[in-house]
């Protein structure tokens, strides 16, 4: 990290931890970075007033920050990280890393395209800024606009970090992770954890969820259509299988399986598969 960097991110935590009243100031026709700086600074700080100026404005007020602007001891450009708001997130490591870490990625994007270099993400960041100012927003509705969706990205990275916690409560047994009630948690997480399979049955239904691990093997759900009811959905790409989900809740009693057959049935097919796979030479791991 270069010194430049260093000073700007200890100016960030210097404002940070000013009492109100505080403000944070940017150019005027804000651009991506402009917009999600400050955005960031005022979910992290809701008090803050917000001023639009002059992109050559010097910013010389002790308790303003002055991000995506370049001239004066308060600015705070982040030119070294590629963005302002690159810089802001990375600020956040130590201070508050789920912040930092729910961010980091969007931090990513806007260091590469704010500072000109090619990036290969489907949706910029910019694009969102781009559609509100067509729609005539002004500069305070577009940051009010980034600053639901980073209030929503905060909270789920909150959620997230719940169900992981959730995940480390959850039984994997012969390579199948057993959830039985309204419990909320990722698959994923009981994935990273070892589980070959999910099974679970909730108010939503019955379902079956196998891992990158099996399908990178060929094995699919499909293999267990003359086994499973008919009335059960197994998607085309084989990584599921369900009798209601949550966008089609259906009462589990009407499955036409037992909870336990469920399970039974697919640690049997789990297991046959682990078996030959070994006697091949490949050991999946439970």
């Amino acid at each position: 990290m270069s010194q430049s960097s260093r000073q700007e991110i200890e100016k960030v935590k210097n404002w940070l931890n000013l009492e109100d009243p505080i403000t944070i100031a940017t150019h005027q026709f804000v651009d991506a970075d402009a917009a999600f700086s400050a955005a960031l600074l005022r979910v992290l700080r809701p008090r803050a007033g917000l001023i639009f100026t002059r992109a050559d404005s010097e910013i010389t007020d002790e308790r303003c920050l002055a991000v995506d602007l370049s001239e004066g001891p308060r600015a705070v450009k982040g030119l070294d990280e590629g963005s302002a708001f690159g810089l802001i997130v990375l600020a956040m490591k130590d201070i508050d890393a789920p912040v930092y870490s729910a961010l980091r990625r969007w931090a990513f994007q806007l260091n590469k395209t704010d500072s000109g270099k090619t990036c290969n993400d489907s949706v910029m960041l910019g694009e969102f800024v781009n559609s509100w100012r067509s729609l005539m927003f002004d500069d305070g509705q577009i940051v009010a606009k980034i600053e639901e969706l980073i209030k929503g990205k905060l909270k789920d990275e909150k959620r997230n970090l719940q169900q992981k916690e959730v995940a480390q409560s959850i039984d994997i047994d012969d390579g199948v992770a057993i959830i039985s009630g309204e419990i909320r948690v990722k698959a994923s997480h009981l994935f990273k954890m070892g589980a070959l399979a999910v099974v679970r049955q909730s108010s939503c239904g019955q379902v079956v969820i196998i891992s990158n691990k099996l399908q990178r093997q060929g094995i699919s759900l499909s293999e267990l259509k003359e086994i499973l009811p008919s009335s059960w959905f197994i998607h085309p790409s084989g990584f599921m299988a369900c009798f209601g989900s949550v966008k089609a809740p259906k009462n589990y009693q009407d499955s036409g399986l037992e909870f336990d057959d469920l399970t039974t049935i697919v640690k049997t097919w789990i297991n046959s598969h682990i078996e030959n796979l070994t006697k091949q030479g490949i050991k999946l791991g439970k």
